[in-house]
């Protein structure tokens, strides 16, 4: 097969910028934190067509051998080395924009040119190093090994070459007499300036290197002179270099510039990935369309990395769902972890379904095809709607875009409803998601939704006792009963005993 994409077998595509929206449950999931993170560190590309685009499930063990490839030092080194040099590559090429000198503009195309060429053969010499196992990187240096050897390539790569040389060949004499500079063919003169520059090396930590004044944008009088004279004394090495600008065009190959695209969505997530191992945390590659679920030692990235940077100590949980059951209603105290195990869930599906790693020491999960959250907001004065009303409408959205292979969280809503008001739209919105086949979680303090259905587990987050209030911040299998948090509410809306006599004497 020949190659198409490192996104996919067959191929990747590629939404209009216009069109790319930042799915709702990134922000309910925090994941818009991580993402946008990596969009500005990643500035110069646009992430969001990979970031927002979930591949075919045929492509996720695709994406993750990529990934796992990338995880050796040196195939990693090599690929940001790659994206440097073909951004300076172009770097040289905009430049030919800001001149308004013929022959700078085609010597800047030929050094672009000469650039390029060095790195793509760089990256298929590191390729051919025996780093990379996956399929989408064996079959791109299949690929580009067939480009490198064809004869359009090698044709533009020995002129590239030869008219390098030929520059690099040329050289000049400036001589300073009073007020007159003198500017003359070079000779084999030895190099004085080279010869101080190379002195001053080796005391100085940094080193030091001559630039070329001709990679200057603005050319000085003194330039622009010895440019003339150059143009007089090699007459066919600029007529060769015409002949060149005008026969090489768009030289960088689409393929070359989708590659140096794609790749980016690997190496900004191995970012990520390393920072978090580098604190101490764990990823693993889930297995997805796996007939069980079921996940061990999970984590929530973006209070992980908060935690960690205030030296605080992260839970770890677990979690999975019976073979019958279709929901898990997590209850608890208030600031017990529910919402953020709900998270952790969330973005692991997510991550998963785009063939990445995800943090967890071991996940299997089914197929999902996108997740749909509900998280609780505060009441929009702009709508003029009360808040269980706007909680209705983005229901009726999820229940209307919804399919029996999406992964529903829906976290503390009817808040603003009686107990048992909230009880009966909560257990009519989970028969709904559950008679659609659905699977998911449901957050809420109303622990009477976990009674009477096979198909909902029960999930709490515990106390270290039922006399504490500490919160030990792991969810734990086990039947609800109501107790041991109560008084978290009451002590959350400041109704204790003593906050009551409190107002009451004032």
């Amino acid at each position: 097969m020949a190659f198409q994409s490192i996104l996919g077998r067959n191929g990747f595509f590629r939404q209009d910028p216009s069109d790319l929206v930042m799915p709702r449950f990134f922000q309910d999931l925090n994941l818009d934190q991580i993402l946008n993170d990596l969009f500005s560190r990643y500035k110069l590309y646009d992430l969001r067509q990979f970031y927002y685009v979930k591949p075919d499930i045929d492509d996720v063990e695709y994406r993750q051998q990529v990934l796992k490839d990338l995880e050796n030092e040196e195939l990693h080194k090599a690929m940001v080395d790659f994206s440097i040099n073909m951004r300076k590559s172009r770097e040289y090429l905009a430049n030919i924009n800001q001149s308004e000198i013929p022959e700078q503009k085609r010597k800047w195309k030929l050094d672009a040119a000469f650039y390029y060429i060095n790195t793509v053969l760089e990256l298929y010499r590191v390729l051919g190093e025996g780093y990379i196992n996956s399929e989408g990187l064996l079959s791109f240096r299949d690929w580009l090994g067939d480009y490198l050897k064809g004869a359009v390539f090698e044709g533009f790569r020995k002129d590239t070459e030869n008219l390098i040389y030929e520059f690099s060949s040329m050289s000049y004499n400036i001589q300073i007499k009073r007020d007159h500079i003198i500017v003359n063919q070079g000779s084999n003169d030895e190099d004085y300036c080279g010869n101080l520059l190379a002195l001053f090396k080796k005391t100085q930590k940094e080193s030091y290197y001559q630039k070329n004044p001709f990679w200057e944008i603005t050319l000085s009088n003194l330039e622009a002179a010895v440019l003339d004279m150059l143009k007089k004394l090699h007459p066919q090495a600029f007529s060769r270099l015409k002949s060149f600008d005008e026969k090489y065009d768009g030289f960088i190959n689409s393929v070359i510039i989708d590659f140096e695209q794609e790749i980016q969505f690997y190496l900004s997530f191995c970012d990520i990935k390393k920072e978090m191992e580098e604190m101490g945390f764990h990823f693993c590659y889930p297995k997805v369309g796996a007939d069980r679920f079921e996940l061990k030692d999970i984590y929530d990235l973006v209070l992980a990395r908060k935690n960690a940077s205030q030296r605080k100590p992260v839970i770890l949980n677990d979690c999975h769902f019976d073979k019958h059951e279709r929901f898990l209603v997590i209850t608890g105290p208030n600031q017990g972890g529910k919402t953020t195990f709900a998270r952790a869930i969330g973005g692991i599906i997510y991550l998963g379904m785009m063939g990445l790693a995800v943090p967890a020491s071991s996940a299997s999960i089914p197929v999902f095809d996108s997740v749909y959250t509900h998280f609780a907001t505060e009441e929009s004065m702009e709508t003029g709607a009360g808040k269980l009303k706007e909680e209705l409408i983005r229901l009726k959205k999820m229940m209307d875009s919804s399919t029996r292979n999406s992964f529903i969280i829906i976290n503390e809503i009817f808040t603003s409803a009686t107990s048992y008001d909230a009880y009966i739209m909560g257990k009519r919105v989970l028969d709904f998601f559950m008679d659609k086949d659905c699977i998911g979680l449901y957050v809420t303090h109303i622990y009477e939704l976990t009674k009477n259905d096979s198909r909902i587990g029960s999930l709490v987050a515990t106390l270290l006792s039922e006399e504490s209030q500490i919160r030990t911040f792991r969810i734990e299998r086990r039947e609800a009963s109501g107790k041991g948090y109560a008084n978290t509410i009451v002590e959350k809306y400041h109704m204790t005993y003593e906050e009551i006599k409190e107002r009451i004497r004032r």
